[in-house]
């Protein structure tokens, strides 16, 4: 079996949760066979000192087809 890993980056206004959720539901769009996720990292935007977005940097792996 063969695995390819891309980097995406998913928001949400709603969680963290919500923003890996949007990264995955788009890779899903254009990739099959997706077998996982990693977050890399999680940052968030500040607006009238609340936080406005969530952002998550995740590798999404999926099986290459032979």
């Amino acid at each position: 079996m063969c695995v390819k890993i891309i980097e995406l980056i998913g928001n949400s206004t709603k969680s963290f949760e919500d923003a890996v959720a949007d990264a995955v539901s788009t890779a899903a769009k254009s990739v099959r066979n997706i077998t996982g996720v990693d977050v890399l990292g999680q940052t968030a935007v500040i607006e009238n000192n609340k936080i406005a977005e969530f952002r998550v940097n995740v590798k999404i792996a999926f099986k290459i087809e032979s």
